[in-house]
């Protein structure tokens, strides 16, 4: 079974969570997610609008943009973050 956040997240998304031995909603603020639903929700990632009937049933969804991901680090950017860990574990971080 398959659970979704009713409150999305402040980037848009919604809480996702499967349990194979669950056959009910087992957390508060959640609703079940219908079977035939589960392939949607799961291809969204979550980031859907929610469609409940009412009764607060999931009956629908509809699939919304993914936030944009973070740049990919560069190899100097990453080359930095290594030296100045190694500084700091090593207690010789020097004073800007």
């Amino acid at each position: 079974m398959t659970i979704i956040e009713l409150q999305g997240r402040p980037d848009g998304g919604h809480g996702l969570q499967s349990q194979s031995h669950r056959t009910a909603c087992w957390l508060e603020g959640w609703v079940a997610v219908p079977p035939e639903l589960e392939g949607a929700v799961w291809e969204s990632g979550g980031y859907c609008t929610l469609e409940l009937d009412e009764r607060g049933a999931l009956v629908g969804i509809t699939p919304t943009e993914r936030p944009q991901m973070a740049e990919e680090v560069t190899a100097e950017e990453r080359l930095e973050a290594q030296v100045t860990y190694t500084a700091m574990m090593t207690d010789t971080l020097l004073p800007e």
